[in-house]
């Protein structure tokens, strides 16, 4: 079992230990939401190659209608948005969890929204230091997230072009005081989308780490981190 797959289950068996009957929901919603931005992370990335393969080969041509290239641009675009917000409606389950984790203090803590979550836990630190401290130091990649699919959800759409080398790069929009005149930040398409994989595992492993302390392993989750079914117990 690779580290990405040991701390997917290591995340799904502490939320699924988690001692509240409205968790259940919660956890048939992320097992789900998890699926599919793992399949929006892989097809985006085949989109973008495609897209860079194919611009390659028509340019190669001489085309001045570059026919399957705009549509290998289109496509691209469209999964990558799609992508974006699988991305962001994954960490609004999360967010639902968290509160759970605090017994008699769950009221405190918002779960309508991760970013008002986050936002709570570094302004009272108190709370949770150890929390605080990581979610201040290492969600980087959630402001990202965020300025990019609020701005082609709500204001725009998601914008590509290509490095001198033919990589694909996308706009990276700011959080606020866009304009097309002014200069403007882009990032690697595949180096971005590489790194949201390992910097949302690294949050979950994080997550894992810190909540297991408040939430014991369950009889049936140890048997099922062993690699042994429930229905496979050795007798005694």
């Amino acid at each position: 079992m690779n580290e990405k797959r040991r701390i997917y289950y290591e995340i799904l068996t502490l939320f699924n230990d988690v001692p509240r009957s409205d968790r259940f929901g919660y956890s048939m919603a992320f097992s789900s939401k998890m699926a599919s931005f793992e399949i929006m992370h892989a097809e985006t990335l085949k989109k973008v190659e495609t897209l860079e393969t194919v611009a390659k080969e028509e340019k190669s041509e001489n085309k001045v209608l570059m026919d399957r290239t705009t549509r290998a641009f289109y496509e691209a675009i469209a999964f990558f948005e799609a992508y974006l917000n699988s991305f962001y409606s994954l960490l609004q389950i999360i967010s639902k969890f968290i509160p759970l984790f605090y017994g008699k203090d769950k009221d405190n803590v918002p779960d309508d929204n991760f970013g008002k979550q986050v936002d709570f836990f570094i302004k009272h630190q108190e709370f949770d230091p150890e929390f605080s401290s990581y979610l201040e130091a290492k969600l980087a990649w959630y402001k990202i997230l965020r300025n990019n699919r609020h701005t082609i959800t709500h204001m725009r759409s998601a914008f590509m072009g290509f490095e001198q080398d033919g990589k694909i790069v996308f706009l990276d929009y700011p959080k606020e005081g866009f304009d097309w005149y002014k200069e403007k930040s882009f990032r690697d398409m595949e180096n971005y989308l590489n790194q949201n994989l390992n910097d949302l595992f690294d949050f979950l492993g994080f997550l894992v780490n810190h909540f297991r302390k408040r939430v014991p392993k369950s009889k049936h989750t140890e048997l099922i981190l062993r690699g042994i079914s429930p229905t496979e117990q050795p007798s005694s």
